[in-house]
């Protein structure tokens, strides 16, 4: 291929086919049946004198009540309840931004406060309990000014309360330019880079069908041979650089990221078994893997060039032809089969074909067929049409003398080999062989017209490029009466013998009447 020098830009299609986010989790094992409550701890009375107990498990995971009017949960067993009508995607995004999980004041029990009331807030809008009353959520007591961070932690519930219960900090999605320019020999890729989660420092990316000698560019510029597997941190970024040549008719490129070490989050609501006491969420984490994928579909032009008959529209084979680009240079040749001759990758431009050599029984197409590759026009069909040779034989009978056409004479025509081409019988217009291949023929008399002598001549005639058309002229004599002489002489003789008797009775009848 051409290496390009002076075109400045060369923007090849780089369509973003698909554009998939996939998370896979490890570690994810079914919620525990049943958990055991520990013993209850006091919190302050922070908000409108609003006071409330810690719940956690046995093994110290924190609990939130789903109802503030029961009994404190504590020192009992709690059973899973599926399918639970309070714990839903906001109730886990309380949960999953409020304590333990994040600082919100710096204060242990202050943190817990907030997050346990944005529950009891939240499920008083959204499924309409009453554990909060107005002075609380408004007109109350707030000295230290906890309620704006319980508001803000329910209003960002509600915003999520559609969400799956399941809530991920899985943020890999990995991202390109929807083009590439073509660089030399080379179509580069724009920046590509995955966008993370905080707590993802570095992400690992393979490729799928990359064509040999694919290279990756580092976000310093530097460029590394792809031999598999390469890691990235999560604030740089990189680019794919496919050697053209080596790019099929529509080469797919799949861009693999993938990270591990992040974290789901995961509500459940557990009933105690006595029953007077509050129904408790817990927050589950898991660690999983994540990972995100990109396919990019480099698409490389084409030209579909095919050989066809100008009469029957059917393809040729035996043509040579050969591409050259715009400066002249010989691009490519080849030879025409039945089927269309297809030319990858050729870069922007303008090309010509021209055929050198034609078809077996095909007259040479001496026009210069020129397309051009753009951007916009990257797939180019061509049919290049050759004229079908016109053999003609004209094979006539004529008189020696008058040289008329004659009509009736049996004629033979053979190969060189002396197989029979044709057989027929003369008539007063000549008799007319096309489609003869290329070779040496002979015509014969087998039996002449009536009254005329049959000619002994084998007439040659030859078809090659240069003689496409022959005219065979065959001459007859016409027969001639020779009398035979002994026959003449008989007839003669009774002649005279007729004339000698016929004076002889004529004397004799005059002499009977004078006697």
């Amino acid at each position: 291929m051409k290496k390009l020098t002076k075109i400045t830009k060369q923007i090849l299609t780089l369509i973003v086919a698909a554009f998939i986010a996939i998370t896979s989790i490890v570690n994810v094992n079914a919620a525990a049946e049943t958990i055991q409550l520990a013993p209850a701890t006091k919190t302050g009375s922070y908000i409108a004198g609003v006071s409330f107990s810690y719940k956690t498990t046995t093994d110290g995971q924190y609990l939130y009540c789903l109802d503030m009017h029961r009994n404190t949960a504590q020192n009992v067993q709690a059973t899973l309840v599926r399918d639970s009508k309070y714990v839903d995607g906001g109730v886990t995004y309380i949960l999953k931004n409020g304590y333990p999980e994040k600082s919100i004041t710096g204060d242990k029990d202050k943190d817990y406060y907030i997050t346990q009331t944005a529950v009891w807030w939240y499920l008083d809008n959204v499924v309409g309990t009453s554990n909060l009353g107005n002075g609380f959520k408004s007109t109350g007591s707030d000295s230290y000014g906890l309620r704006q961070y319980v508001k803000q932690l329910v209003d960002e519930g509600y915003a999520h309360r559609n969400d799956s219960n399941s809530y991920s900090t899985t943020a890999l999605i990995i991202t390109g330019d929807s083009s590439m320019t073509l660089d030399g020999d080379y179509y580069v890729s724009k920046d590509i880079k995955a966008t993370t989660a905080t707590n993802i420092s570095s992400y690992v990316v393979s490729l799928e069908n990359a064509p040999a000698s694919t290279k990756i560019i580092k976000s310093d510029g530097s460029e590394v041979a792809y031999n598999g597997e390469f890691s990235v941190k999560a604030n740089e970024s990189f680019k794919v650089k496919v050697l053209a040549k080596n790019v099929n008719d529509s080469t797919t490129i799949k861009v693999n990221a993938k990270a591990s070490g992040v974290t789901q989050y995961t509500a459940y609501e557990y009933k105690p078994k006595d029953s007077s006491m509050q129904n408790v969420a817990l927050l589950e984490k898991k660690q999983e893997s994540v990972s995100s994928s990109l396919n990019l579909e480099i698409s490389s032009s084409k030209v579909i060039i095919t050989k066809i008959d100008s009469v029957t529209k059917k393809p040729l084979a035996g043509a040579t032809l050969v591409l050259r680009d715009s400066e002249g240079k010989k691009v490519t040749s080849w030879e025409s089969t039945v089927n269309s001759h297809i030319i990858k990758n050729l870069t922007n431009g303008t090309y010509t074909i021209e055929e050198v050599n034609a078809p077996k029984g095909y007259s040479l197409n001496k026009n210069i067929t020129k397309f051009t590759i753009s951007d916009t026009n990257r797939v180019i069909e061509i049919n290049i049409e050759n004229a079908p040779k016109k053999v003609v034989v004209n094979i006539i009978k004529v008189d020696q003398e008058t040289n008329a056409p004659l009509a009736g004479a049996e004629m033979i025509v053979k190969d060189a080999a002396g197989n029979e081409i044709a057989r027929f019988t003369t008539t007063t217009e000549p008799y007319v062989l096309t489609d003869l291949e290329n070779g040496t023929y002979t015509v014969e008399e087998l039996s002449a017209p009536a009254g005329y002598i049959k000619s002994d001549a084998v007439i040659k005639f030859t078809i090659d490029e240069d003689h496409l058309s022959q005219q065979v002229t065959f001459v007859n004599a016409k027969e001639v009466f020779v009398p035979d002489t002994a026959s003449v002489s008989s007839i003669l003789m009774i002649i005279i013998g007729i004339v000698i008797t016929g004076l002889g009775l004529r004397f004799i009848y005059k002499n009977k009447l004078h006697a």
